[in-house]
Order: structure tokens, then C-alpha cells, then sequence
């Protein structure tokens, strides 16, 4: 097996060098081109094969059909002229007038005969079968037809009440000597004994075509492969041109069979008997014969590409000798072995490259002694920086850090992007790096702030600006600053909390509420979130103050604001808007939870006290409550409700929750 291995891996190297060379590719052209020649040649081909073979299908197809039309209707019309000689020659049938008489030929063309008088009942049939005679009709609607229109007709397919077989009868009236209706004689035909539906596959539509014969009102009569009880159309035919053929519609038409497949039809009416017939042949087997030559045709233009080419593949390897000469002499010369390419050739083009070449060569060589120089001038500034200084490649590696950077930062160049995003804040590391990649793939300047764990695990604050290097319009990689702004991004939290924040109950402050307040609303007119809004004041909180003394009031306004904090959520807001004033968003919360959550804080401030000097001091809140309303235009309506429903509760008597 290792022997196996160690063969194969050489031959695997070989194939894939001389497929992907020139003279592989030339060859791969030469196949891809009489590929491409050949599939247009055989697409033309099938495409007038096609129209050719169709068309004369179509001939065939109505020819067939007409022959069938012709052959059923001298059918239907011999039937129903023997049926009113014999209608003409019976005046008065009473039971076994029609076994007297000689009825043989009849009985070729019927399964048999049943003679009906002007009430609908049967006086007489033949052959004779038990429960015939005597039954009444007259709710068949061929009865029904015979009695109102009384000229020959054909039925609808139905099921024998005595022999239980499916039938169609063939009627013609019958008139007394005055030459009033006296009933009518009928020919029974069973669909699946009767001469008129055989012969049908001997017609010449090969394997999958076939005939459907149905009545104008969609009853199926005949279809070779459903012959038992009374099926309609649409189980065995969902063409749309039938609907037509239904309507009288005569003609040829490409459609669909049962399955969906496409075929060619042809519709015929066969009118003596109102029916429809229908002939289908499936495309698959008309196309069959033609897609067999071109199937043979293409396996000889793939026989005549294998002998072009052994001789293509000759032509092409004595045109390529100077390249493959070509190709050592650059590989001598990426290697150091050679200054120049020596090719002796006449070929012009080869020698104008080979001379270009050189020329390129010799640029190449004085360009990368100055990039040497200049790459060394610039890592010896920038390791002198004080700042954090870094370059990278295109790809965002870290190829050079000063010595200040890597201080900071632990690491040492190299180092993929991957490796030193690990230690981003999480909360910072996806939006740092993609906007990483975006500078490199689109040529952008990066400016960034964002949280880094040093190697001890502490925490800093960075601030990096990167700026993309181009060279003749095209990116190289990135050359960029960090800062150290860990105490500064603290200084900024703190101002931050300070401006939006009540110093002495760390609730939010009025400009912090109203912030929050304008983020709920613009959430309830973007997405209709719910909201509640709770505004209140301490009751007799004067009295506290002015007798108690400041300091006494400053912690009586402390333990409101825990109050408020034990009742309410994180995700909830509680300010104190001055004073005794105090105020709750609660977002996401419907109005009944707000009112319950009002009454709890009403009840545990009243029931809190503060002591001093042996007494106890206690204060109320009267709380107005209001949710956002489709009718809010801005946060005033909201707050005007809330402020209203806290005076009425203090106009209650105080200490109360009131809606609004």
C-alpha cells in the first residue's frame, strides 16, 4: 500500500503540470471548440428534425383521426337505420313480438333490443332476460329525451338496471298508424363487448399513443386502459384543448396527457352520437427516432476528435518548445543562477518578451535595493515613536510593533488577526474586526475605540487610527497608532453618569428621565411597544423637612428611592425630577400591571418610617399612572394624563393610586 501511495503522488503531480500547462490548455481549447461545434451542429439538427418529424406526426395524426370519425359515424348512422326499419315494422309490440322475427343481423350490430311505449315501460327485449319487461324508465334521461324531442339519439354511458353492465343505448321513435308517438325502440351496446370500440390497437400510434372517445357533457365512453364503471374525463385527460373539443372544436394541437407529459392530439366530433373523439401521441415517441440517428451522429464526431488529436497534440508540443526553454531559463532566474534570458529563436513575438522580460528584471533588481533601504529607514522612526506604532499586510497580520506597543499589549510580530482578537472585549472583538477587514478590502482609514485585556488580565482602554498604504493606487497594508485612554474613558463614564444622575438618591435626574421617556415613546410610535408612566410627590413632606431638619429629609428621600427600587425592574427607569418629585418608566408594562405595581409602592412607603429623637416619622405618595395612547402626539400627553391623575390623588385625600 505505501508503495502504491509513493507512485501515485509523482503521477498525480505530472497530470495535474501538463493539464494546466499551455499546450493542455490548447488542447483542453481544441476539444472545448469541436464540443461546442458539434452541440451546435446537433442543436440545429434536432431543432429541424423536430419541426420535421412533428409536422408530418400531424399529418398521420389527423389522417388517423379521420379515419376513426368516418368509420364510427357510418357505424352510428348503420345502427340507428336498422333500428327504424325495425321500429317501422312494429305497430303494436306486445312481449315476444321481437323473438318472432328474424333478428340475427340486428343482433351483430346490438347486445340487444328493448322496445318502450309512450308511458316509459317496457312491453318488450330481446333476447329475453327476467325483470325487463314491465320496468319503468322514465327516469332515464334518454326516456325523457325520446318523449319531448322523439328523433333518433344516442344516450349517456350508464349501468343496466337488470344486467348491471355499462351501456349506451342507440334510440329511435316509434309512431302509431296516426302517426302519434307511441314510445321508442332501443339498441343496447356495451361499451367494453361492442365492435364499434375494437380495432383500436391495431391503429399504427405506437407503443404509448392511443384514443379516447367521451360524450359532450365529459362522460368517458372509451379509453384502452379504463374500460370498468362510469369514469369521468378529468380522471384519464387534463388537456385544456378538450375543453375546446367539448364545445365542437375540431382540429390538431400539442397538449398534455394524464401525467403532464407533452403529446400530440386531435380532436374529432362525431355528431350522430354527440361524442368527442380525441387522439394522443406522446412527443417522447415521436422524437424517439430522430434523438436515436443523433445519438449515433454524436458518437461518431467524438470518433473523429479522438483521431485529431494525437495530431493537434503533435503540432501544438513543436510550436511550445521555445516556452518550455522559456520557463527553466525565469526558474534559473528566480533562483539566482542566471542575470538574463539567452533564447536563441525567430519566433518575434517570443523575442519581444524575452527582452521585456530583461528589462524588468533589471528594474526589478534596483527597486527592491530601495525598498530595502526605505523599509529599514522606516522600521528604525517608528520603533523610535513613544506612541504604539504597528504595520501590517493585506491580510491583517501584524508584521512589525514597536517597543512601546508591545508593552502594552504582550505580543510580539508576527501575529494573524485571529490570535490578537482574542483578547478584545467580547462585547467589542466582531465590530473591531469587521471593520478591520472593511479598511483592508475597501481601502478605508480606521478609527476605533475599543476594550483590550493585557497580558495580565487587566482591562485598557485603546484608541487606534490606521491608515491604509498604497503604492501606484493599490492597498500594500496598514500602518496605524494606539493610545493608551484607559483613565480619560473613565473620567467620561463618570461625567457621563454624573450629568443624568440625582447625587443623593442615584435615581435618574429630570434630564436623565426625559431621555429615556422620548427612547419609549419612539419605541411606541415605531413598533407599539407598551409603556406606563408613574409620577408622584411625598405627602406632608414639608413638615418633615422644616421640623425634622434637612437631614432627616435627605434620608427620608433615600428610602423612597429604595422604596422604588425594590418595586421595580432593571430594565425599569426611576428618577427623582427635584425635590420631593419622583417619577417610573416601565417599559414594556400594560396599564393594569402598572396600577398593581403603583398601589405596592404606595403601600410600602406608607409603611416605612424613619426614627428620631423617639419619634417616627412617616410620609405618603398620591401616584398618577398613565400608559401611551394611539391619540399621544408627544411625550407631554403622556406626562399631562400622569400629572393630572397625581393631583387628583392628592384632591382625594392623598396617599392613593389614581389612572389617568
Amino acid at each position: 500500500m505505501a508503495i502504491k501511495q509513493r507512485f501515485a503522488q509523482p503521477l498525480r503531480h505530472a497530470l495535474h503540470r501538463h493539464l494546466f500547462s499551455l499546450r493542455g490548455r490548447l488542447l483542453l481549447g481544441v476539444v472545448v471548440i469541436w464540443t461546442l461545434l458539434s452541440l451546435i451542429l446537433l442543436a440545429l439538427g434536432w431543432q429541424s428534425g423536430t419541426l420535421l418529424v412533428e409536422e408530418s406526426n400531424r399529418v398521420h395524426l389527423r389522417y388517423e383521426a379521420d379515419l376513426i370519425r368516418n368509420d364510427i359515424t357510418n357505424e352510428i348512422e348503420q345502427r340507428l337505420e336498422v333500428l327504424e326499419r325495425l321500429a317501422g315494422q312494429l305497430r303494436d309490440p306486445s312481449p315476444g313480438s321481437l323473438s318472432r322475427g328474424n333478428h340475427d343481423p340486428v343482433l351483430a350490430m346490438f347486445e340487444g333490443l328493448v322496445v318502450v311505449d309512450a308511458e316509459n315501460t317496457v312491453v318488450d327485449d330481446w333476447p329475453m332476460i327476467a325483470g325487463r319487461i314491465g320496468r319503468d324508465v322514465s327516469h332515464r334521461s334518454y326516456a325523457r329525451f325520446m318523449r319531448n324531442i322523439q328523433r333518433p339519439h344516442v344516450s349517456e354511458p350508464f349501468v343496466g338496471d337488470v344486467s348491471g353492465r355499462l351501456l349506451v343505448m342507440m334510440l329511435v321513435p316509434r309512431h302509431d298508424e296516426q302517426g302519434r308517438y307511441a314510445g321508442f325502440l332501443g339498441g343496447l351496446v356495451e361499451l367494453d363487448r361492442s365492435e364499434l370500440f375494437t380495432g383500436f390497437n391495431r391503429l399504427r400510434l405506437g407503443d404509448e399513443g392511443h384514443v379516447v372517445i367521451a360524450t359532450a357533457s365529459g362522460q368517458l365512453i372509451y379509453h384502452p386502459e379504463q374500460r370498468q364503471g362510469l369514469p369521468t374525463l378529468d380522471d384519464v385527460v387534463q388537456d385544456p384543448w378538450m375543453d375546446l373539443a367539448l364545445d365542437g372544436w375540431e382540429g390538431e394541437a400539442s397538449g398534455k396527457l394524464h401525467g403532464g407529459s407533452a403529446a400530440l392530439t386531435a380532436y374529432r366530433q362525431i355528431w350522430p352520437a354527440d361524442w368527442i373523439l380525441g387522439l394522443y401521441l406522446p412527443l417522447n415517441q415521436v422524437y424517439s427516432p430522430l434523438a436515436d440517428v443523433m445519438e449515433r451522429i454524436a458518437l461518431r464526431a467524438w470518433w473523429v476528435l479522438g483521431l485529431l488529436l494525437p495530431v493537434m497534440a503533435a503540432l501544438i508540443w513543436l510550436a511550445l518548445r521555445p516556452l518550455t526553454r522559456l520557463a527553466h531559463q525565469i526558474k534559473d532566474l528566480g533562483h539566482g543562477r542566471r542575470r538574463s534570458l539567452q533564447i536563441a529563436t525567430r519566433m518575434h513575438e517570443l523575442r519581444r518578451v524575452i527582452d521585456v522580460f530583461n528589462e524588468v528584471e533589471q528594474d526589478r533588481a534596483r527597486t527592491m535595493e530601495d525598498l530595502q533601504k526605505r523599509k529599514a529607514f522606516l522600521k528604525g522612526i517608528l520603533a523610535a515613536s513613544p506612541q504604539g506604532m504597528f504595520v501590517t499586510d493585506t491580510q491583517g497580520r501584524l508584521t512589525f510593533v514597536n517597543r512601546t506597543l508591545k508593552q502594552l499589549l504582550g505580543i510580539r510580530p508576527p501575529v494573524h488577526l485571529p490570535t490578537w482578537a482574542k483578547r478584545i472585549h467580547e462585547e467589542d472583538r466582531e465590530p473591531l474586526v469587521a471593520a478591520w477587514q472593511a479598511c483592508l478590502l475597501r481601502q478605508k482609514d480606521l478609527v476605533r475605540q475599543f476594550r483590550y485585556h493585557g497580558k495580565d488580565g487587566e482591562l485598557y482602554w485603546l484608541d487606534v487610527h490606521a491608515n491604509a498604504i498604497r503604492v501606484d493606487g493599490e492597498i500594500i497594508g496598514l500602518v496605524g497608532i494606539v493610545r493608551d485612554i484607559t483613565q480619560r474613558q473613565h473620567e467620561d463614564i463618570l461625567l457621563r453618569w454624573e450629568a443624568e444622575h440625582d447625587p443623593l438618591t442615584g435615581l435618574l435626574n429630570r434630564r436623565g428621565f426625559q431621555r429615556r421617556l422620548e427612547e419609549a415613546f419612539a419605541a411606541w410610535e415605531k413598533a407599539g411597544t407598551p409603556s406606563a408612566l408613574l409620577i408622584f410627590d411625598l405627602d406632608h413632606f414639608k413638615t418633615v423637612n422644616d421640623t425634622g431638619g434637612h437631614a432627616l429629609g435627605d434620608s427620608m428621600l433615600q428610602q423612597v428611592a429604595a422604596a422604588m427600587g425594590a418595586e421595580t425592574r432593571n430594565s425599569d427607569h426611576a428618577a427623582r425630577q427635584g425635590g420631593d418629585e419622583f417619577a417610573i418608566l416601565l417599559p414594556g408594562c400594560e396599564f393594569p400591571q402598572a396600577m398593581r405595581i403603583a398601589e405596592s409602592l404606595r403601600a410600602r412607603i406608607a409603611a416605612k418610617g424613619l426614627e428620631q429623637n423617639g419619634q417616627t416619622w412617616r410620609v405618603t405618595v398620591s401616584i398618577g399612572v398613565a400608559s401611551f395612547q394611539q391619540a399621544d402626539q408627544s411625550i407631554n400627553d403622556v406626562t399631562g394624563r400622569a400629572d393630572a391623575a397625581s393631583y387628583a390623588a392628592k384632591s382625594q385625600g392623598r396617599n392613593s393610586v389614581v389612572g389617568g
